[in-house]
């Protein structure tokens, strides 16, 4: 087995210890093995200073192995994620650190539309250690071509969005393209949409100079006010490489992952008439509310572990699924798609919102939440989590269920949670809690905090 190379999102890293030219090389070689040195990959990039750098050795990798590369230049994640599911092509990788700042870069890989699944990541990594990999001759190197995807992705998203409501008239949309991957995408496709379209750090840029690539709070500040003092109805705003979403209403006020995810999961069920939602471990009880009032059923997975559900369930039972920031409309493909998403709730704010983000959002219901860590110890890691249980669940009343896929997550009967995990990339433990009040979610704050902080303490000595 070989060294653990994937995180929860494909693979990052410093380009000068992680991501390295070395590793890329390896890594094209590796799954141009995978492929038994037949077929064609599709390589994009972000816009990121390391990428020509990277994607250069990647590609020479995959060609020394007789697999030919289709180079599909700079391109959102999920434009690159579609191009896998395109006949003829086996398999397609972007070369992005998504949020992470502009020193990192990494892979992330997909197959028919879905991220790699565990056993795949491990062929890669296994060959990358051993350096076992397929070799071409002379006569069967892999050959490079250049296509423009942009338009053919546009036309599927704009084909699913109008599967689902009409064009715009006009409603104003101000867009924060994080000076990444989707700056030539999604102010475009609203634009078909009929949408008018001002866009902020919108040109492309490796330094982001306009802000931090992560559309958190803290770093949409500047966006935030731009709205208040305009007449736009929303901000929709992307990370570098475009799988993720974040939304601004006009008043400036951020909207809670939760329910952002809430309102596709619902209108998927919808229209379905039922059906399953997949979701990561740390989001809220409001997706289940809202969902099971439609007749549909909510399963939780492993953080970064969506994947592995979609690749079994195959049988369209999975409407929707996602992360925090990340939707997926399985109708769409397996892919996580912030351009996507950013068209669809555009396109419902029009329609059932009557123009306002504030009028689509209050129908879904806004409950206080707490993100929080605490230093841990990585050595202490596969210990911690047991020892919160044993402590914790004793002090817990009217349990409803606790899942222990990643962490620990506690439901209470009356809708509030917690989960506790550690970091998978960094020396902390995590909490997150849910509640329908504010006076519930301090109290669980104060006695999962102090309990963690415990259970440190005792681990350590």
């Amino acid at each position: 087995m070989g060294q653990k190379l994937f995180g929860t999102s494909g693979i990052r890293g410093g380009i000068d210890s992680k991501v390295t030219v070395d590793l890329a090389l390896g890594l094209g070689r590796a799954l141009g093995s995978l492929l038994k040195g037949q077929g064609a990959v599709g390589v994009g990039i972000d816009a990121r200073t390391s990428r020509e750098m990277l994607k250069g050795a990647f590609v020479s990798g995959v060609l020394s192995t007789g697999v030919d590369v289709i180079d599909l230049g700079i391109a959102p994640m999920p434009t690159v994620a579609y191009h896998s599911s395109v006949e003829k092509v086996s398999a397609s990788v972007i070369i992005t650190a998504s949020h992470n700042p502009p020193n990192d870069n990494g892979f992330k890989f997909f197959l028919s539309g879905r991220e790699f699944i565990r056993s795949e990541e491990e062929f890669l990594e296994a060959h990358v250690s051993d350096q076992e990999f397929v070799k071409a001759d002379w006569r069967n190197i892999g050959e490079i071509r250049h296509f423009d995807i942009r338009n053919q992705y546009l036309n599927r998203v704009k084909e699913f969005v109008l599967s689902r409501g009409g064009t715009s008239e006009g409603t104003k949309i101000l867009v924060d393209t994080a000076n990444g991957a989707a700056t030539d995408y999604t102010p475009r496709l609203l634009r078909e949409l009929g949408f008018s379209v001002t866009t902020v750090n919108a040109h492309q840029d490796g330094h982001f100079p306009g802000r931090p690539a992560e559309p958190s709070p803290k770093n949409l500040q500047d966006t935030m006010k731009m709205i208040a003092d305009s007449d736009f109805s929303v901000a929709l705003c992307h990370d570098g490489d475009g799988d993720r979403l974040a939304v601004i209403d006009e008043d400036g006020n951020f909207i809670d992952q939760n329910r952002v995810i809430a309102l596709f999961a619902r209108d998927e069920v919808q229209r379905r008439g039922g059906g399953t939602v997949v979701v990561s471990i740390d989001t809220s009880s409001v997706i289940d509310e809202v969902v099971r009032a439609e007749g549909g059923e909510v399963v939780r997975a492993p953080l970064g572990s969506l994947q592995e559900i979609l690749a079994v369930r195959t049988d369209g039972s999975v409407v929707f699924a996602s992360e925090p920031w990340k939707p997926i409309f399985a109708e769409l493909g397996g892919w996580m798609d912030g351009v996507t998403g950013a068209a669809r709730f555009a396109q419902m704010m029009d329609e059932m919102g009557n123009g306002s983000c504030i009028k689509l959002m209050k129908s879904i219901p806004e409950y206080p939440i707490l993100r929080d860590n605490i230093p841990c110890p990585d050595e202490i890691k596969p210990r911690f989590i047991s020892m919160v249980k044993e402590m914790l669940v004793p002090e817990i009343s009217d349990i409803e269920q606790i899942l222990e896929e990643d962490g620990i997550r506690i439901e209470r009967k009356d809708g509030s949670y917690l989960l506790v995990r550690v970091s998978g990339t960094e020396p902390k433990a995590r909490v997150y809690i849910g509640a329908k009040n504010q006076a519930t979610l301090d109290k669980l704050a104060k006695l999962s905090m102090d309990i963690m902080k415990r259970a440190v303490e005792t681990a350590s000595k």
